[in-house]
C-alpha cells in the first residue's frame, strides 16, 4: 500500500492531480497506529455520535493503558450499555450530578476512528491486538489502494478535515458511492449519484454539481473508509 503526498479536496476546488511523483514508501496501518499491542483493541461503536463524526458500527482503536486527557474521547461502560464521551465533559457530568464513580466503567481511550463507506468485513473477536492485525483488516489488496489526506468540510460529518481516506483504485463505482476524481483538473472527493450523474457532498451545505459532457472528468477510487486520529502520531 502507497500513499499520496497531496490532500483531497471535499469541496471542489483548484487543486494538483495526483501522479506518480507523490508516490512515498509503502505502509502498514498496524505500525502506524498500534504502539501498544497488549493494551489496545478495536470495538464496534454501539451508538451513533454523529458530532463526533462516530457512527455505529464504526471501528474504534481503544488503548486501555492509557490515562485519559481532557480532550479525549473514551469509551466507558455504564448499566451494561457501553458509551462515548470526551473525558473533561464525563468528569463534569459525575462531579455536578454528585454520582459516584463506582458504577462506571472506563474501559479505554479512543486513539483512531474508522468510518465504513461499503459494508465492512466482520470484526473478529480477539481479546487484544496481538490476535488481530488492522493492516490486514482494513487492506484487501496493497498494490492499488492509496492514502490520502481529505481538505475541507463538505463532506461532514464522516470525512473531516485532514482525516485519513483509504482510496481502493480496483473498486467499480456503486452508486451512491464516496469517491475521488478529478473534476477540471481539480482533485475531489464527493459522493456520486451514477444514474443523474451528479456529484454531491454530505453536508447539506454545500450544493451538488451535475457532471455535464465539457466536464473532463478522472476516477481515481473508491473511499472504502476514512480513519480519524484521535491522540497524534507521527505519519
Amino acid at each position: 500500500m502507497i500513499t499520496l503526498n497531496t490532500y483531497v479536496q471535499a469541496g471542489i476546488t483548484g487543486f494538483e492531480n495526483p501522479t506518480i511523483r507523490f508516490r512515498k514508501k509503502s505502509l502498514n496501518l498496524q505500525t502506524m497506529f498500534v504502539h501498544s499491542h497488549s493494551s489496545m483493541r478495536i470495538m464496534s461503536a454501539d451508538n451513533t455520535y454523529k458530532k463526533l463524526g462516530i457512527a455505529k458500527g464504526d471501528w474504534l482503536l481503544i488503548d486501555s493503558a492509557l490515562q485519559p486527557l481532557n480532550s479525549d474521547l473514551v469509551v466507558f461502560e455504564q448499566h451494561g450499555d457501553n458509551h462515548i464521551a470526551r473525558w473533561n465533559l464525563l468528569c463534569q457530568h459525575i462531579a455536578a450530578s454528585g454520582k459516584e464513580w463506582d458504577d462506571l466503567h472506563v474501559i479505554g481511550v479512543i486513539t483512531l476512528s474508522i468510518h465504513h463507506f461499503r459494508q465492512p468485513p466482520l470484526l473478529p473477536w480477539h481479546h487484544d491486538l496481538t490476535e488481530l492485525d488492522l493492516h490486514q483488516l482494513v487492506i484487501t489488496q496493497e498494490h492499488s489502494t492509496i492514502l490520502c489526506r481529505a481538505a475541507g468540510l463538505s463532506m461532514l460529518p464522516y470525512i473531516w478535515d485532514h482525516d485519513i481516506l483509504v482510496l481502493e483504485r480496483h473498486l467499480n463505482p456503486e452508486n451512491e458511492d464516496v469517491i475521488v476524481l478529478s473534476l477540471n483538473n481539480d482533485l475531489v472527493v464527493k459522493r456520486v449519484n451514477l444514474h443523474s450523474r451528479t456529484l454531491y457532498s454530505d453536508n447539506p451545505s454545500f450544493k451538488p454539481q451535475k457532471i455535464n459532457q465539457d466536464d473532463y472528468t478522472r476516477l481515481h477510487g473508491v473511499v472504502r473508509y476514512s480513519l480519524r486520529l484521535h491522540r497524534p502520531v507521527t505519519l
